[in-house]
């Protein structure tokens, strides 16, 4: 059974577009994560300066997700070199708020300390008024409540009737919030916060994510062209005996290779 709660959360958040933007966010932090640990892997620097740039990564890939959605606009917060998509007037907001799955996303703060442009996004986003706001495809966040079952279905209105009543106040962002490392994505969660005074988020309503099973095949780095194993000389062999490999030596050239 699907999570109603979070699919009514959703709706009233994000509009008629949030039960798809629910479905499809999971996927998005899953998809950047694999692409980040397998450049991670393939360049072997010793470090995860790499998988590092998720903070830049998963922005990026929401905004290009979401584009064709009606009702959703990019936004760049006050100082910063992404953007973000704003759904609803909501700004949908990645945070990678710790490396290891113990941490409670509850105990950290937004920053160290939270930054100018982050606290932009706790006041209303004003995005200019285009004609083609409604531009993109609709529909898809009723697809999602149209396969709840009928039971589920009622169950989403009951969810709605109370949430409105608890919305009506204050100005709150949606987070996508994870753990993870360049080996593993550990947690996601989206939720629905105001910034505290303790520069901790204050959650209305937040929900774990099930992320999508991640593969070995899709963070493995990419095979090395022209490799041939010792089966492929077989077959290219006019019998089949193995085809006799030259003996290399060193030449000595009285001079060093080294540069």
């Amino acid at each position: 059974m699907a999570d109603v709660e979070g699919v009514a959360w959703s709706r009233q958040m994000f509009g008629e577009a949030g039960p798809h933007v629910r479905a499809v966010a999971p996927q998005v932090l899953t998809a950047a994560h694999n692409a980040l640990a397998a450049k991670h892997i393939e360049l072997d620097l010793g470090t995860a300066a790499v998988y590092g740039l998720m903070w830049l990564a998963v922005p990026r890939a929401l905004v290009r997700e979401l584009d064709r959605v009606a009702g959703v606009r990019p936004h760049r917060p006050k100082g910063a070199p992404y953007e973000v998509p704003v759904i609803n007037g909501v700004p949908l907001v990645a945070w990678r708020y710790a490396k290891d799955r113990a941490t409670d996303i509850a105990d950290v703060p937004f920053g160290h300390p939270v930054s100018d442009t982050r606290r932009s996004l706790f006041t209303p986003v004003d995005l200019p008024l285009e004609l083609d706001l409604e531009l993109g495809e609709t529909g898809l966040g009723e697809e999602v409540v149209a396969a709840l079952a009928d039971e589920e279905q009622q169950e989403l209105g009951g969810y709605l009737d109370v949430i409105r009543t608890l919305t009506s106040d204050g100005h709150r962002i949606a987070v996508l919030g994870y753990a993870s490392t360049p080996d593993a994505l550990l947690r996601g969660h989206l939720g629905y916060a105001d910034l505290g005074e303790d520069d901790r988020l204050v959650w209305a309503f937040r929900e774990e994510l099930q992320l999508p099973a991640i593969s070995a095949s899709a963070v493995a780095p990419p095979a090395v062209a022209g490799v041939r194993t010792a089966s492929a000389a077989v077959e290219d062999a006019f019998d089949s005996g193995l085809v006799a490999q030259p003996i290399l030596r060193p030449r000595q050239t009285g001079k060093s290779e080294a540069p």
